[in-house]
Parts: structure tokens; C-alpha cells; sequence
């Protein structure tokens, strides 16, 4: 059966108003040396490989009214075998997330042991805010119980990922590596969000009243039984200079995004060498107001129609973008294929796709 998520509600595109500093200002030096700002606790330092020293460092920043940081060793894998927390959203490895706590690292990973029962790596309350720096999420699982969306990290509150990784993580239902949770926003810099998998978003789930702002990294081959391979949005995303390449969808739309209602902007990415198992091998609109902006959408594979952007409900504009190289291997508009909505094209260029370029005809094509 085909997942569906319940409409709540949308967020206006002033939403998106996320300052260009905040996405993608690096770490201070204060940060890591585990010196926060005037009157908080250093950094409490973990060492190498001590899991159990690791929950107990954030179990001790959450009891903190003002939250508190931990320093991961360098170069360290800390594998965790059993649940921190268990509540009414399923299993997490580490302690729920309820005050403002920041992991840093440098190459450091936190992954589920491959012989532990399924949980998740981290949750985020509502209220509650994660920062990690320099911190690969690994091998989580929400595939059992209560416990099926965001099989990496899930946001109900606020997330900021920063040169991290999000991958090889599973989700039964939504959000593979990450599900943005109704209410909760998250910005990714410089992150890549890798080969995790998920009946919806197999990289990325943004639900309804969600937010995300992604600048820089990879959304790169992550799988979706149902839409959006890399990423699918219900809420209010943008993507900026961000690669989302070989993801793919087992059975339905939008390889590498799918976007459903709320507000999506695509803009100066590439959406290249994804796959769908029915529309939009690159970018599907389902009902979205959509824009995509200088972006390459080229060599993207649909099963039927539109392999580079498929158009069904809601609004597209796409100005001084390039189409190319994409197929519609079993249906029309290889670059674009329109059944609903609008669409309109700007200083695009829609060329060498197969079987035709646009289905029907667009103004610019």
C-alpha cells in the first residue's frame, strides 16, 4: 500500500527566511576546544570508542537547564548495542534530546551495532535542539514497534548538522536518514545524507508544518519503496548547492525528489542519475509551489513519463536551469512531462533527452 501523510497544514515560503550565515558559518574554535560561551560548561570530553561514556554525556548536557556539549575523540567509532530511551516514538540509541545540546567530533561516528534490536541514533524532542559537528550517524534502524520513521535522527524539535554524515541508516515508514517531524526544522551544512532507505524519503522526510535548509553536501543514493528517493517534502524545504545524485524510487515518484504540497525551492544544485520506478526520474511536483533555479537536472531515469521533471498538481518555475540527458524510458518527455498544474520555463534549456524533450509542447522548449 502507498503511504500517504496527513495534510496539517502549510508554512509560508517566508519560512525559508534561514540567513545565509547560519547554514553555513563553520565551527567556531571555542567549539571545538569544548568551551561554550560565558558561564557554560566545557565540553565534556568522551573517550575513544566508550559508548556507555557517550550516553552519559548527554544524558548529563540534557540535565542542564541551558543543555550542554560533548567532545567526541578524533577519528572514533562509538557503536552502541542497546537503547538509551525508549518512548512513545519508538527506541533511540542515544538519550532523548529535550535541552540544547551539541555533539562535536572530527571524522567521529556513532553507529548502531549491527547486532543490537532496531532503534533509531538520535530523536529530538520538541523543545529540544541537536547540534553536531564532525559526526557520521550510523546503521540506525526504525523499522519495528512505534519506531518507524527517522531511521538516522528524528526531529521533532531543532536540528543543525554541520560537515556531518547521515548514512546506512532504515526507516519502515518515513525518513531513512532523517524525518522532520511536524513542528521541527533542521539545517544541514555541508552534510551528506548517504545510502539510508525508507518507504517515503529514503534520505529525507519533511513532514507538513516542517522546515529544512540544506547548503552544500550530497543527498546521494538513498532508496524510497514509495517517493522521493532523496528527498520528499511536505512542509517548506530549500536546497542550495547541494548534489542529489543516484537516488532512486522502487515504485513511484520523483527518484531524487518528490514534492507534494507546502513550498520547495531547488537552486543552484544538480540532480543527476536518479531513478524512478514510475514518474520524474529527477524532480516530481505533486502539488507543490516549486522553484528550481540554475540547477542541471541531467541523466535521470523514469519508468514512464518524465525522466527529468515530472509535472502533475501545484505550480513549477525554472529559470536558467539546464534539462538534458534524461529518459523516459517506458512513456513521453524524457526532459519534461506535464499532466497537471502549471509549469514555465526562463533562460532553460531542455535539450538531448529521450524520447522527446517536453510532453506537451512548453513555451521555451
Amino acid at each position: 500500500m502507498r503511504l500517504a501523510t496527513t495534510i496539517r497544514g502549510l508554512i509560508p515560503v517566508m519560512a525559508l527566511a534561514v540567513s545565509v550565515w547560519a547554514v553555513s558559518a563553520p565551527a567556531s574554535a571555542e567549539g571545538r576546544e569544548g568551551r561554550g560561551k560565558d558561564g557554560e560548561k566545557a565540553a565534556a570530553p568522551v573517550p575513544c570508542g566508550d559508548a556507555a561514556a557517550l550516553v552519559t554525556a548527554v544524558s548529563e548536557a540534557n540535565s542542564s537547564p541551558s543543555g550542554g556539549s560533548v567532545l567526541l575523540a578524533p577519528g572514533c567509532v562509538y557503536t552502541l548495542g542497546s537503547a538509551a530511551y525508549t518512548g512513545p516514538n519508538g527506541a533511540d540509541g542515544l538519550p532523548l534530546i529535550t535541552r540544547d545540546v551539541s555533539i562535536t567530533g572530527t571524522q567521529s561516528t556513532i553507529r548502531r551495532s549491527a547486532s543490537a534490536g532496531d532503534f533509531r541514533i538520535a530523536e529530538i524532542a520538541p523543545g529540544g535542539r541537536l547540534t553536531a559537528n564532525g559526526v557520521t550517524f550510523a546503521s540506525g534502524r526504525a523499522t519495528s514497534g512505534a519506531g518507524t520513521d527517522g531511521g538516522g535522527i528524528l526531529d521533532g524539535g531543532s536540528l543543525r548538522l554541520i560537515q556531518s554524515t547521515v548514512t546506512g541508516n532504515t526507516a519502515s515508514n518515513v525518513g531513512g536518514g532523517i524525518e522532520i517531524a511536524s513542528g521541527g526544522s533542521a539545517v544541514l551544512s555541508a552534510t551528506d545524507v548517504t545510502h539510508n532507505s525508507a518507504g517515503d524519503g529514503g534520505g529525507i522526510h519533511i513532514n507538513t508544518s516542517a522546515t529544512l535548509s540544506v547548503s552544500g553536501g550530497n543527498i546521494s543514493d538513498n532508496t524510497a519503496d514509495s517517493s522521493g528517493g532523496g528527498v520528499s517534502n511536505f512542509g517548506t524545504t530549500l536546497l542550495g548547492a547541494v548534489a542529489v545524485a543516484r537516488n532512486r524510487t522502487a515504485n513511484f515518484e520523483g527518484g531524487g525528489i518528490s514534492t507534494a504540497i507546502g513550498d520547495m525551492t531547488v537552486n543552484g544544485s544538480r540532480v543527476l542519475e536518479n531513478t524512478a520506478g514510475s514518474f520524474g526520474g529527477g524532480i516530481a511536483n505533486m502539488g507543490s509551489t516549486l522553484r528550481v533555479l540554475a540547477t542541471t537536472v541531467s541523466r535521470n531515469t523514469a519508468t514512464l513519463n518524465g525522466g527529468g521533471v515530472f509535472q502533475h498538481a501545484g505550480t513549477t518555475q525554472m529559470t536558467g536551469d539546464t534539462v538534458t540527458g534524461n529518459t523516459a524510458n517506458g512513456g513521453q518527455g524524457g526532459g519534461i512531462f506535464t499532466d497537471g498544474g502549471t509549469i514555465s520555463l526562463s533562460a532553460t534549456t531542455v535539450t538531448g533527452n529521450n524520447p522527446n524533450q517536453c510532453v506537451p509542447a512548453l513555451a521555451g522548449c
